[in-house]
């Protein structure tokens, strides 16, 4: 498992949209499986929880070089 706190993610679009960066900003333990808690980098007001799972999927979310 790789660590994510602090790192840029980018959710992968469907279609013509741009894709949207997220940074990780924590992980969080829920019912003993692993989520991270990502923010928009545009609007760091929201935050969105997310399992792990879903941000090592590499059809959902990439990490920019």
């Amino acid at each position: 498992m790789n660590l994510y706190i602090g790192k840029i993610i980018e959710k992968i679009s469907d279609g013509q949209y741009e894709n949207k960066k997220f940074i990780v900003k924590r992980l969080k333990m829920i019912s003993g499986n692993v989520h991270a808690v990502i923010s928009d980098i545009a609007d760091e007001n929201s935050e969105i929880l997310v399992a792990l799972s879903v941000l090592e999927d590499k059809n959902k979310f990439i990490l920019p070089k």
